[in-house]
């Protein structure tokens, strides 16, 4: 599996949850403390946004602990929103093309899980993606197919329900190569002013997503009850920092405020 970051607020220098915290983004990239797999280092990739409608993008296939070039973006680089991934290849080849973030125009999508059964299942899931998307898929990822399918299906108009509308394809395309293998998904997605994260497993056993306010900024943000962190897992030992989401469940981030909601495929 993978563990993610997303941060939105103030202008903040990467490298503050990139490298300088507790267990930082790069730090569970060797060890990971709430995942199955405890190495993640198959690439890693940071996307951002700044004064331009379309963020910057920033993958590679070196591991993340040791990419120098990483380190010394982030210590340059303010940003009021970005998404950051360290990858473990569940499958699919190591290179650039699968890294992630995955970007189309101003939207951006992270992913930490898996299409079960993918080799038997990826044409079919491919083929739900039409042909104004297809021609900008890069890489032989399940993650990026997931991300093309819900753009066929409507999700820089309607987010929400683009996704469930997807999963719910993709579920029955596995259905018919067997359920030996899940589909597991804990993912988010943007487009430069909102964040949404969802977190869905069939078998109940979702990789872990969590939202709240690292030690850094808990103090100053915690008081009028804002939130600027949503990640796989928390980045400090202070539990009052973080809130936990559901199985099943996802959420939406506007303007500091988080709304919890159900999620299932449709």
């Amino acid at each position: 599996m993978c563990r993610w970051v997303a941060y939105a607020g103030p202008d903040i220098f990467l490298e503050d949850l990139l490298f300088e915290q507790q267990h930082s983004l790069i730090s569970q990239s060797l060890r990971a403390r709430h995942a199955s797999q405890v190495t993640n280092g198959d690439g890693f990739g940071i996307a951002w946004y700044g004064q331009r409608n379309r963020p910057g993008l920033f993958r590679d296939i070196l591991p993340a602990w040791n990419d120098e070039n990483l380190r010394s973006l982030a210590a340059q680089v303010q940003s009021r929103l970005f998404f950051a991934h360290v990858r473990a290849s569940t499958g699919t080849s190591v290179s650039r093309s699968n890294c992630h973030p995955f970007q189309f125009q101003n939207w951006v999508f992270m992913h930490n899980g898996k299409i079960g059964h993918w080799q038997d299942c990826r044409r079919e899931v491919e083929s739900l993606i039409s042909p104004e998307f297809y021609r900008h898929r890069a890489g032989t990822s399940d993650s990026e197919a997931l991300f093309m399918a819900a753009l066929s299906e409507g999700l820089q108009d309607d987010p929400i329900g683009a996704m469930s509308r997807t999963i719910g394809k993709v579920l029955q395309i596995m259905a018919v190569h067997g359920d030996s293998e899940p589909f597991r998904m804990s993912a988010a997605l943007t487009d430069g002013t909102v964040i949404w994260a969802f977190r869905f497993s069939s078998d109940q056993a979702s990789p872990s997503l969590y939202y709240g306010n690292p030690d850094t900024h808990a103090k100053d943000r915690a008081a009028d009850g804002q939130v600027n962190t949503i990640a796989s897992e928390p980045s400090d030992d202070d539990e009052s920092n973080w809130h936990s989401v559901p199985e099943g469940h996802g959420l939406r981030w506007s303007g500091g405020r988080v709304s919890v909601f159900p999620f299932l495929p449709a």
